[in-house]
């Protein structure tokens, strides 16, 4: 039985600059979020989070170690979200959806240093390049149709440079 919870986004917005950015760029971009567009609900422990273009964005409620780990997995989902929006995703090709790993990956908070420290993964030099490229292949390997030898790390690699300097809706890396 699944358990259904009524998840108020606006809590969530309205102390979130990350989230609330996020949601006024997809509204600019022709594609804003209602509270329909998010889903709670509980999820394998190794999950935070998923977006389903046609339905928009899980949370997993037993997964948050607190209120800002729930922002930035708003935030990694949202950018999915809008690159679905400005680019529509196939989400099929690897390519595709390494891209918008990485993205999500770079800008949403996932490689802060303080996060990476509690991974116990500390480096000096290009720590954020390593970790963006990190989560990206983990994100891609936790799906069936990237399960094949090295096609997660290929799809990274062949995109990455591009994906990793493309930071919009942001002017930078937050």
């Amino acid at each position: 039985m699944t358990l259904r919870v009524r998840f108020e986004p606006a809590l969530a917005f309205s102390s979130g600059p990350m989230v609330k950015f996020m949601m006024e760029n997809l509204a600019k971009a022709g594609c804003p979020l209602r509270d329909d567009h998010f889903r709670c609900t509980p999820c394998e422990i190794t999950r935070a989070g998923g977006f389903v273009p046609e339905f928009g964005v899980v949370l997993c409620q037993n997964s948050f170690l607190s209120k800002k780990h729930m922002e930035d997995t708003m935030t990694h989902e949202l950018i999915h979200a809008y690159d679905q929006c400005t680019v529509k995703i196939d989400w099929n090709n690897p390519e595709h959806y390494a891209c918008t790993a990485i993205r999500a990956a770079s800008l949403s908070g996932d490689c802060k240093f303080s996060r990476e420290l509690r991974r116990g993964f500390v480096s000096v030099a290009k720590h954020h390049q390593a970790c963006v490229k990190r989560r990206a292949i983990a994100e891609l390997k936790q799906l069936p149709q990237f399960q094949g030898e090295r096609v997660a790390e290929d799809a990274v690699r062949a995109v990455f440079d591009s994906c990793f300097a493309d930071t919009a809706p942001f002017d930078e890396i937050p």
